[in-house]
């Protein structure tokens, strides 16, 4: 007869060798991305993908189409290299707004002109001269007094006419009159009124705001060049209207990169620094290139396969390899062109 042990011995060798059966098969636990990583697979990552500068190729268009934009002039050819804020160009509305702007910058100068004058008051001179003005007007009417007053007496004591009385009193009166209107003249030219300055001031801040927006409409009909680079098309040339792909394209070729639209089940493998063999229809010679960029998005893939007309829908996250320098006169010269990226992980 087994003993109660030896049966509950067994019970729990059957219980572990059970629990042990099942975590080794568990088939989500073998087959997460987590652990294919971690073991390390060095099988190669294939992707289709397309050359591109590192800076992306830029559009430069027209400001505002519905204007109907034309280019007045364009200065640069296919292939040129220019600096970033080079002028390439301007458009048809340059000259009314360099008008514009030339004359915003005049309203400008004669606010501050006159702010400055309110600051500063009226010339040294011009004061001088009223005080002198005021001084004289003083005295004589000092004087018309002194003679208005021996009259009054005179004609108290019926010794002059009235007429003669009339005249004096006017002529004191008159006098009396010039002497407060020069004195009140030489106060205001003394003084700085708030009022004056705040108003000038605003008058200022106003002309500013005027030659802000006539110098931005004025760049708007520029055509600058956004960074240094080379010309790589032009679609609109002096006098002809500008259409929906702009005037030109513009890209820095120093730095060629290849987009490749890698698997999203091949992601994990992707790292940055893995070097990358990439193949272009008609090289012979392989490029070779270094893993600089991982998209964080995935999404439907764009490029269709060399040997297929239809497109297979893949999910994919595109990779930025960067191409050796050594390489950039052959890839300067194509941009766009399909190509097969190869990661070594």
């Amino acid at each position: 007869m087994v003993s109660t042990k030896n049966l509950s011995l067994a019970s729990i060798f059957i219980a572990l060798g059970l629990t042990l059966f099942f975590i080794i098969s568990d088939p989500l636990r073998a087959e997460t991305p987590e652990l294919q990583a971690v073991n390390g697979d060095q099988t190669p990552i294939g992707a289709l993908a397309w050359i591109e500068p590192k800076s992306r190729v830029l559009k430069i268009g027209a400001p505002n189409l519905l204007e109907g934009a034309r280019v007045e002039r364009l200065d640069v050819q296919d292939g040129d290299t220019v600096k970033k804020g080079q002028i390439l160009g301007i458009f048809s509305t340059y000259n009314k707004n360099k008008a514009s702007f030339e004359a915003a910058q005049a309203n400008l100068k004669l606010a501050l002109a006159t702010m400055e004058k309110v600051k500063t008051g009226n010339k040294k001179s011009d004061i001088l001269a009223q005080k002198q003005t005021a001084i004289s007007l003083r005295a004589d009417e000092n004087s018309a007094q002194k003679e208005f007053l021996r009259l009054e007496r005179l004609y108290t004591d019926q010794l002059i006419s009235k007429s003669q009385y009339d005249a004096a009193k006017a002529n004191h009166e008159r006098l009396s009159a010039q002497r407060k209107a020069a004195e009140a003249t030489l106060e205001s030219i003394e003084q700085i009124r708030p009022d004056d300055l705040s108003i000038a001031e605003a008058q200022v801040a106003v002309a500013r705001s005027e030659v802000e927006v006539a110098k931005a409409n004025l760049d708007l009909s520029t055509i600058f060049s956004p960074i240094d680079g080379t010309i790589i098309t032009i679609y609109a040339r002096s006098s002809e209207s500008v259409g929906d792909n702009g005037v030109l394209d513009i890209a820095d070729l120093k730095v060629m990169d290849v987009v490749a639209e890698i698997d999203e089940n091949d992601i994990l493998r992707v790292k940055k620094g893995q070097k990358a063999t990439i193949s272009i229809p008609g090289i012979n010679a392989e490029l070779q290139g270094t893993v600089r960029d991982l998209g964080g998005q995935i999404k439907k893939n764009s490029v269709v396969d060399f040997n297929s007309s239809q497109m297979l829908d893949t999910r994919v996250v595109e990779v930025r390899i960067e191409l050796d320098k050594s390489q950039n006169e052959i890839t300067g010269r194509l941009i766009n062109k399909k190509a097969r990226a190869r990661i070594i992980p």
